[in-house]
């Protein structure tokens, strides 16, 4: 809330914004960083990579990798 005396509410709140979008539990450092480096100005970026939407353990190797699959 002390934030919102020095920034404004709008660009708080734009920075928590693009705070959840890199992790779900932001620190308040982090939010601190972004209004200072005007980071909050910039449109967010939608992530569309469809491996991270299904796959919410980021980068796992399938069974071909350890070959595991029959290839008959």
């Amino acid at each position: 809330m002390k934030l919102a005396d020095k920034h404004s509410i709008e660009r708080v709140e734009k920075a928590c914004e693009r705070a959840l979008s890199y992790t779900s539990r932001p620190a308040l450092k982090s939010i601190q960083t972004i209004l200072k480096t005007g980071f909050d100005k910039l449109p967010v970026e939608q992530k569309s990579s469809s491996t991270t939407a299904n796959n919410p353990y980021g980068f796992t190797r399938g069974a071909d990798y350890y070959g595991g699959k029959n290839n008959d």
